[in-house]
């Protein structure tokens, strides 16, 4: 990836010995990769020189280097809102919130980034991979393809894309064959660029899995893990595969190897919540999934039904039926879920709440498959 110190601000230092000191200091721990030191002489300078805002954005890099991105948000931030013109804070702003699994409010961002600056990969591919985060799979196409032609040997990006001819696929069935069609050529072109590509592995265990053979796909990527790619979302998929197969401990292992990603995909604190309470430690499930709550919000009903199972096998039963109602209001309206609502609602004495959640879980009994938990998307 390509980093841009912003050192410009370096000439404005010349009349000031202690800060061209603080300043050179930084470059220097910037250039030989010793971030933590550079962010201390950063912060020197913003407070010598607080209403710079090249000193903010340089702080705010230091701190994104280190993967302390809240701390390179704030820094962003202050750095735009003393000059909104300055494009390269406006890019690791975007990518700091797609970090922070935040792709909604990183898109502003990077869309006036790439209002500028069109023609780089970094702003076109994260501004992507943000639609593809929130299921917009024909708003994440375009940009994708964008950096695709930018950069048109990158595997990821090429991945990427198959993803969003998929999703399209999935919610426009109009579309099917031609996205069939994209879906097969890009696989091709990775093929053809690296015919060892792990991404071709994952792309199999993906088609095992549609198929129904979790044991082939499992075997798929657990071979692949051997090389020990740091992708996200590999680690996220085995797990999902093993929940299928109700073998937990394997599941919240590669759980938990999936949150030393960076970042982990959103998801992970759902699944692993869920595996939890399989587990009877809902204890260790409840800090997870009211993480899951902000890292992924397309998913807050499933963490909300999720927090009542945990609630309940706490006997917390007021916060069980609150995490219920909510997860009810946010469309998780099945018969185990009113079942479940019924009979917390019972035990906190609200006997009519109780009574027309059983009846609506009988109601829909027969008209639905059988539920078996937190289930991915």
């Amino acid at each position: 990836m390509r980093w841009l110190l912003l050192l410009g601000a370096l000439c404005l230092y010349a009349q000031d010995d202690d800060l061209a000191r603080h300043a050179q200091a930084a470059a220097t721990a910037m250039k030989t990769g010793d971030y933590a030191a550079a962010e201390q002489e950063n912060r020197t300078i913003v407070r010598l020189r607080p209403q710079m805002p090249e000193a903010e954005v340089n702080l705010g890099l230091s701190c994104f280097l280190q993967r302390k991105y809240s701390e390179a948000i704030r820094a962003f931030e202050a750095g735009l809102k003393l000059n909104p013109n300055l494009d390269n804070a406006k890019l690791f702003l975007g990518i700091s919130r797609f970090k922070l699994n935040e792709p909604s409010t990183a898109i502003p961002s990077l869309l006036s980034y790439i209002g500028n600056h069109p023609g780089d990969f970094q702003g076109q591919y994260y501004l992507g991979l943000c639609y593809l985060a929130l299921d917009k799979f024909s708003l994440a196409e375009s940009p994708l393809e964008r950096a695709q032609r930018i950069d048109s040997s990158n595997t990821d990006v090429l991945y990427h894309l198959t993803q969003t001819y998929l999703g399209q696929a999935r919610q426009d069935a109009s579309k099917r064959d031609a996205m069939a069609r994209l879906y097969q050529q890009t696989v091709e072109k990775i093929a053809a660029i690296d015919p060892n590509s792990y991404r071709l592995h994952q792309l199999k265990a993906a088609a095992y899995q549609a198929d129904g053979n979790e044991a082939s796909a499992i075997q798929e990527l657990e071979t692949l893990l051997t090389h020990d790619p740091k992708v996200v979302g590999l680690h996220y998929t085995l797990g999902c595969l093993y929940v299928s197969q109700h073998q937990y401990e394997e599941a919240r292992r590669q759980f938990l190897d999936e949150m030393q990603m960076d970042p982990p995909y959103p998801r992970t604190y759902l699944q692993l919540g869920h595996v939890y309470t399989e587990l009877q430690k809902p204890e260790d499930a409840v800090p997870l999934l009211k993480r899951a709550l902000n890292a992924d919000p397309p998913s807050r009903g499933q963490a909300w039904e999720e927090l009542g199972r945990a609630y309940r096998m706490m006997n917390r039963d007021e916060a069980s039926l609150d995490a219920y109602e909510k997860a009810v209001s946010l469309g998780q309206r099945s018969s185990a879920i009113y079942y479940q609502l019924a009979m917390v609602a019972r035990k906190t004495g609200k006997m009519e709440r109780s009574r027309e959640a059983l009846e609506l879980s009988q109601k829909l009994r027969t008209a639905e498959p059988r539920n078996t938990g937190a289930k991915e998307q």
